[in-house]
């Protein structure tokens, strides 16, 4: 079950997404045989970030043993900028120095790095599959403040 404090960093997490400028974003966002991240959100310029949240050095420790998110270097996924939204305390040393990183109001403690990606010429594919997994996630409920509707309008 996922405690208050989680929940908490989530929407925070979703706040910071939607002010980069993404234009669609959504909490547990499947990537695949990746993972799911528990923040996601994608830019009209198909750039596309990812938030994981961590409480705990535990919480931290276990996502290190079993996700792929914080190594991806020959990973092919559509993702562009990998952030950690952390609890006050949770120890950020062990992020590979590419992962941004967010405290626990939301303000960026260390800027990530862009991904090394093979971004298509047309990006409707990217848009497509990302509001697809967004609504999956979100079982037809609206993602970015408009009800029953999920359009993506890259012109």
């Amino acid at each position: 079950m996922e405690s208050r404090k989680h929940r908490q960093l989530k929407q925070i997490a979703l706040r910071w997404v939607q002010n980069t400028g993404c234009i669609a974003f959504a909490c547990e966002v499947s990537f695949g045989y990746i993972g799911i991240a528990d923040v996601a959100g994608i830019k009209k310029n198909g750039d596309i970030y990812i938030v994981e949240a961590k409480i705990s050095n535990a919480d931290m420790k276990s996502d290190i043993k079993r996700r792929k998110f914080w190594k991806l270097e020959n990973v092919s996924a559509p993702i562009d900028f990998v952030y950690y939204i952390v609890a006050d305390g949770v120890d950020t040393s062990v992020l590979d120095t590419s992962i941004g990183i967010l405290d626990e109001n939301g303000r960026k403690q260390r800027n990530a790095r862009r991904r090394d990606r093979k971004r298509p010429a047309d990006l409707t594919k990217d848009f497509e599959k990302f509001a697809r997994t967004c609504s999956w996630r979100a079982y037809g409920r609206i993602i970015n403040g408009q009800k029953e509707q999920l359009e993506f309008n890259i012109d």
